[in-house]
């Protein structure tokens, strides 16, 4: 899962931020409001914490972009939002323009935790899988099943699998899909991306994964579905 985190106490984002990449969550930053426009329009995130005292662009004035599709990003994307404890007025504005819910400062990071563990339970309460024509990816096994056969994926197997699943059709460029699916940096001309997707597609057959030569990769769900049941892969 990859997560934002809109913040600018260093020493707090310091302190979440190794805590939950601990967890094995991917997380970024964005320390004030104009980073945290250019990275919601650059990226797509699975949850996102966010300060409502930012500077330059005020947290709720993000939030209402987000819910007004403002990003790239699901509109529905939980919203977590970071307040003082005093400012209820804060918080009851920031569930008005669609937070998910709040934590007041200063506070346990236990409780952060299992507030985001909670807000992403719910997003995926329906069922604890990805399923698409044919292909279902277990959110907690880790593993992913083709046409009644069951893979197991490793770390980076599974977030790029994640990534593609939970977005059919949808491009992804080689730059976000290796921030999306890995702690390191990797250089842009790195041919890890090409590696996982070789992978991916021995598992999902040869035709699931669309290569669109200079914009990146696509999952193509439905469309290819029919060549796996034809032997592809």
């Amino acid at each position: 899962m990859k997560l934002l985190l809109i913040e600018d106490e260093a020493l707090l984002v310091e302190t979440i931020q190794a805590r939950l990449v601990a967890e094995h969550y991917l997380v970024d930053v964005a320390q004030d409001g104009d980073e945290a426009s250019y990275v919601l329009q650059e990226f797509s995130y699975d949850l996102i914490l966010l300060d409502l005292g930012l500077p330059k662009r005020p947290g709720l004035v993000i939030l209402e972009a987000i819910r007004q599709g403002e990003f790239p990003l699901n509109t529905q994307t939980p919203v977590l939002i970071l307040t003082a404890r005093n400012s209820w007025q804060e918080r009851v504005e920031g569930l008005k323009k669609g937070a998910d819910d709040y934590l007041g400062k200063p506070f346990q990071y236990e409780e952060l935790q299992a507030r985001i563990e909670a807000l992403l339970r719910r997003k995926h309460s329906d069922s604890n899988s990805i399923q698409v024509a044919g292909y279902e990816l277990n959110l907690e096994t880790k593993q992913l099943t083709v046409l009644d056969k069951t893979h197991d994926l490793t770390r980076t197997e599974f977030r790029l699998a994640y990534v593609f699943l939970s977005n059919p059709n949808k491009v992804f460029s080689k730059e976000v899909l290796l921030a999306r699916m890995s702690d390191q940096h990797y250089d842009r001309e790195s041919n890890v991306i090409e590696v996982y997707v070789r992978k991916l597609r021995k598992m999902m057959g040869k035709q699931a994964i669309e290569t669109l030569r200079g914009l990146g990769y696509r999952f193509c769900g439905d469309s290819n579905n029919s060549n796996n049941k034809k032997g592809g892969g």
